[in-house]
């Protein structure tokens, strides 16, 4: 009879370990909760309208340097055409982590505006479209960092599935957002 409950609880690790992942990126992202004062100065927008940096929104990192939106935008760019050129050239292959579904996209933009979280990490969503299907888009999450001088990416995540609602395709979301850390919906 235990040897029956062993893939169970093997089955009930693997889908809850992306939950985990999830809350303790969560948790990771802010020290303290009860300073949300100073975690919503830190989480600022980038201006949109100037590429000077702002000393209230970009990003100061161990070696001074700061970050513009339009810096932000071409590391996250140039981060998509280098996975877009990896295995189907012209498809960014990402896998559901809630599903494992591997799914095939092509880039449509990255939404304003970008954003600094505690004054470490840069913050930018961006749209996707199913291959064949421009109509039916994915909004995906990704979170940089500076890495020898130059922004990175080191996360990516599916934030929002298309689904059909009266014969269109709309975008539900899987978490949001509440000072900097992450919700799961459902």
């Amino acid at each position: 009879m235990q040897a029956s409950g062993k893939p169970w609880l093997t089955n009930k690790v693997w889908l809850a370990l992306p939950i985990i992942l999830l809350l303790l990126l969560a948790r990771c992202s802010s020290d303290n909760n009860d300073e949300t004062e100073a975690a919503s100065q830190q989480n600022q927008p980038i201006d949109q309208s100037s590429d000077e940096p702002q000393a209230s929104a970009a990003l100061v990192s161990s070696s001074n340097k700061r970050f513009t939106s339009s810096q932000i935008k071409a590391a996250m760019r140039e981060h998509i055409a280098k996975r877009t050129a990896l295995g189907n050239p012209g498809v960014f292959e990402i896998t559901d982590p809630r599903t494992s579904q591997n799914l095939e996209l092509q880039f449509q933009v990255i939404h304003d505006p970008v954003r600094v979280i505690d004054g470490k990490f840069y913050f930018a969503c961006t749209n996707f479209a199913a291959i064949n299907d421009p109509d039916k888009t994915y909004d995906l999450d990704f979170w940089l960092q500076e890495l020898d001088g130059e922004l990175v990416v080191y996360e990516e995540n599916v934030h929002k599935l298309p689904i059909r609602s009266d014969n269109q395709w709309v975008q539900e979301p899987r978490y949001n957002f509440v000072n900097d850390r992450i919700n799961l919906l459902r």
